[in-house]
């Protein structure tokens, strides 16, 4: 934590509620106050605001509290956009984080404000990233995505069904219909989302520039490119590829201890996986491409790397130059070789 910071809000999300603690961080973290429990709206996080005022241990200031809660599901987030709006240094932090700190401290029991004590000395022990609200296009643009992806999922189930159906013995054909019709819904909706993407996305040139970039890698056609920006908001969050791979859970992860253990290296997989998944996919559609991907996966296959093991390199390599098209917001150039320094 930044010696900047006095105090650290622990905040437990609810769907309905939100418990709060407040810690003070020097000399040492300490808890001031009693824990509060307000409701998970507008006039809850007012009410958060006015106890905070009321602390004097010295007076709690928006530009030396950080604000830490975890982020469940989708209910942090007009609390953490509600506190940032009012200045304070706003941390959202993995609740896998905050479980394995739980389990350091050897916590007993679990309370909504048990939770909060701990998230709040988390926060003071912990240094995080400081979060900022996306950008109201990235973050329309994802909900649309994921709504399509769900859709998609959707007619999958239902044609597996009407599947199903057709092959019994004696099909109802009005299940049959409903089935048929449910499926032209589905896809409909489908369309209507992916022409929806396209004209808000054009709104803005450098998501269409990006798009555009993305979209001359092999491998990397309208889904792929536009789940790989709406996931991690137009990569505005990474200062490097390796960042990028991390974020995906595509990172190599080694298990060695001692001389006498030493495992195969896997892939960490602790990351979005919505990201890794649409990687892994444009890796498998790359290497069927007459391209560098193809070849760098060949190479690795006649070095003995089983075709996943190969398959996982090229999509840290498709990451790592599609992290760079959208950089430098130019085409994929084949041909391009880096300069040595």
């Amino acid at each position: 934590m930044s010696p900047s910071v006095c105090h650290v809000v622990g905040v437990d999300i609810g769907k309905e509620t939100i418990a709060v603690r407040l810690v003070a961080t020097n000399p040492n973290v300490e808890p001031v106050g009693a824990a509060q429990t307000c409701s998970n709206d507008a006039a809850g996080y007012r009410q958060m605001l006015r106890w905070l005022g009321e602390q004097n241990d010295p007076e709690v200031e928006t530009a030396t509290t950080a604000v830490v809660m975890e982020a469940t599901g989708v209910y942090w987030e007009a609390c953490a956009l509600f506190v940032h709006e009012q200045e304070f240094l706003v941390r959202v932090v993995n609740p896998a984080q905050t479980h394995a700190f739980a389990k350091t401290t050897l916590q007993r029991g679990k309370t909504d404000t048990q939770d909060a004590d701990m998230i709040a000395r988390f926060g003071a022990t912990v240094p995080t990233r400081r979060w900022t609200p996306p950008y109201a296009l990235s973050k329309e643009l994802k909900q649309i995505m994921r709504q399509r992806e769900d859709y998609v999922a959707m007619r999958v189930q239902e044609k597996n069904r009407l599947h199903a159906l057709q092959h019994q013995a004696r099909p109802s054909a009005q299940l049959m219909r409903m089935a048929r019709n449910h499926i032209h819904f589905l896809q409909q909706q489908i369309d209507l989302l992916e022409r929806t993407f396209k004209e808000q996305a054009s709104e803005s040139p450098s998501w269409q520039q990006s798009l555009s970039a993305l979209r001359t890698l092999p491998g990397f056609g309208f889904i792929v490119a536009g789940t790989l920006l709406t996931e991690t908001d137009g990569l505005e969050a990474f200062l490097t590829a390796k960042q990028l791979i991390a974020y995906a859970g595509l990172a190599p992860a080694p298990y060695e201890s001692g001389s006498s253990v030493k495992r195969r290296t896997h892939i960490s997989k602790v990351g979005n996986q919505r990201l890794r998944r649409i990687a892994y996919l444009a890796a498998v559609s790359s290497i069927r491409t007459d391209s560098v991907f193809r070849e760098f996966y060949t190479r690795l296959r006649k070095r003995g790397k089983p075709p996943k093991v190969a398959l996982v390199a090229v999509a840290r390599k498709l990451l790592t130059v599609a992290f760079a098209v959208v950089r430098s917001q130019t085409p994929f150039d084949p041909t391009y070789v880096p300069k040595r320094a």
